[in-house]
């Protein structure tokens, strides 16, 4: 059994999680430190604090006050981060948006999530130009690119104009208890709704990441996920933060820049998702498959843990984590049990098997998983804007995770299946309401239903059917198309399959269960055909 020195993470009281003071104070502890790792350079703890005061004073500057909610849509570089800290000085509120996100589901990010600005990167602007006359409260659009932003009716402003002002620190009282962020997760039985996370809840679980991984100072993150994924950003850079190690960000997972990327970074641990194991362990042997330093792959899928661990000398590590709880069961470093989460975090939460009723059933029997907090604003405090909808998930004074799980003898915890309706597709929760609303928008459409089937990268792929309205003709690759166009890449179905009807239970609802027993058949079209044998985006990038 492996062994690891416990990392200390009780330095910092629960009053103390706010992130613009931790990143201070290791700002003075760790001055010159590197902090942020980049294919182009290194930026030390100091350097980030001082451009995140410059940033809060620009956007102070710019109208931002405490409790204002800002979007962000950037691709992963130094300035996201840059705006996710220096809000955070100001006690405003980051929106980060997905930026894959378009036409009817931006809107309603933008429009539910009351923001008062929006930065954007230029490649992304005319998603914008076509969303802001519906966006009631936005103020200001700052526009990420090297020119003046034109073709909006939103007064606009450059994003190299938050950076001429002073750095020194901004003088907002900041709670532990205040929102640091609205993160937007997958809607499962309706739209899209904003996870509401105060400074303690985003700092707990990244504090909780640093404990189970055992990281110290003297390790190194590797992160090829997305920023606006709380992943990238809780578990990789605020973990990196409190424990004063450095975290390499790449732009996004490469198959084929993942090895060098890792010995670039020197880095022991590696953010990442189910899906990027069977790809990594799907690429032909090398004589540097072991020739690296990297230790530990955060989430991995514990099922994958010795095929991994036997060719790359990595461990896959597995807990259960959500945007809305952090990391609710996870095991001691080197304790892990194959098939397992792990155990109940119990100095964070108390964990529990409910039947329907929510009462609590023994062990080996299946049930959902639910969660409630020992200590106040370590999980979210709801979903903005749906106070019903928060009511019924925190019902019973427990927070309903929507996944049937069971707990052996032991207190392990053991993942079995999604009750809500969602698919987990390439480290996305995919909202089947948000497809299906695309798709039953098309003129010869009548009705969908998306589902996930299985996958052979231990998550599951898209696939819907498809009722067409009389008379009505559709090829399945112009469907495709115009999934592409209406929704964001991560959507789009992999297979599709023509149905004369859906399925329904006695009182109407689509009977998904017998879809997915029915699964891919003959007659399902199969969009991911047209990549095999050659090198694709879509096979290069997850």
């Amino acid at each position: 059994m492996l062994s690891a020195r416990p990392v200390s993470v009780h330095h910092f009281e629960l009053e103390s999680l706010v992130l613009g003071d931790i990143l201070q104070e290791k700002a003075t502890t760790h001055r010159r430190a590197p902090f942020l790792k980049f294919r182009e350079g290194e930026l030390s703890f100091g350097e980030v604090n001082q451009t995140a005061n410059r940033v809060a004073q620009g956007l102070a500057a710019a109208g931002v006050r405490q409790h204002d909610r800002v979007a962000i849509m950037l691709p992963n570089c130094a300035d996201f981060l840059y705006l996710i800290f220096a809000l955070a000085r100001l006690g405003a509120v980051a929106v980060p948006i997905n930026i894959d996100y378009k036409g009817d589901l931006l809107v309603h990010v933008l429009t539910t999530s009351d923001i008062s600005m929006l930065v954007v990167d230029e490649p992304f602007l005319d998603r914008i130009a076509a969303a802001e006359a519906v966006v009631p409260k936005l103020a200001r659009v700052v526009v990420r690119g090297n020119g003046v932003p034109k073709g909006l009716a939103t007064p606009a402003l450059p994003f190299a104009r938050l950076f001429d002002h002073g750095d020194e620190a901004p003088r907002v009282p900041v709670r532990f208890s205040d929102l640091q962020a609205i993160m937007y997760t997958s809607g499962t039985t309706g739209p899209s709704k904003g996870v509401m996370c105060p400074h303690a809840h985003a700092l707990t679980c990244a504090r909780d990441s640093v404990h189970f991984m055992a990281h110290g100072p003297e390790h190194s993150i590797y992160c090829p996920l997305p920023l606006f994924h709380a992943g990238a950003l809780w578990d990789g850079v605020m973990a990196a933060l409190l424990s004063g190690s450095g975290i390499g960000i790449a732009e996004r997972f490469s198959v084929s820049r993942f090895w060098d990327d890792v010995r670039r970074f020197d880095a022991s641990l590696a953010m990442g998702v189910f899906a990027m194991i069977p790809i990594l362990l799907n690429q032909p042997p090398t004589p540097r498959d072991k020739d690296h330093p990297l230790k530990s792959f955060y989430m991995g899928k514990s099922e994958l843990d010795a095929a991994l661990f036997e060719r790359f000398g990595v461990h896959a590590v597995e807990t259960y984590t959500s945007t809305e709880i952090g990391i609710g069961t996870a095991s001691p470093y080197g304790q892990w049990r194959t098939g397992s989460c792990g155990t109940a975090w119990k100095e964070r939460f108390d964990v529990a098997i409910v039947d329907p009723e929510d009462r609590v059933l023994g062990p080996d029997q299946a049930g959902e998983l639910v969660v409630r907090p020992k200590q106040p604003f370590v999980m979210t405090t709801g979903y903005y804007n749906y106070p019903a909808e928060s009511a019924r998930i925190m019902r019973n004074l427990w927070f309903h995770t929507g996944d049937l799980a069971r707990r052996d003898r032991d207190g392990y915890y053991y993942f079995l299946e999604r009750v809500k309706d969602s698919i987990r597709c390439r480290g996305e929760n995919i909202s089947a309401f948000e497809v299906e609303r695309g798709i039953n928008a098309h003129p010869s459409v009548l009705e969908c239903a998306a589902f996930g089937v299985p996958s052979e990268l231990q998550e599951e792929e898209l696939m819907v059917a498809v009722v067409l309205r009389p008379a009505a003709s559709l090829r399945a690759p112009d469907l495709a198309a115009w999934c592409a166009e209406k929704l964001p890449a991560f959507m789009v179905p992999r297979f599709v399959e023509f149905v004369d009807g859906l399925p329904k239970t006695p009182n109407g609802k689509v009977a998904k269960h017998e879809l997915r027993r029915h699964g891919v058949t003959a007659r399902t079209w199969d969009r991911g055909l047209r990549a095999r044998g050659k090198k694709t985006e879509r096979r290069e990038n997850c």
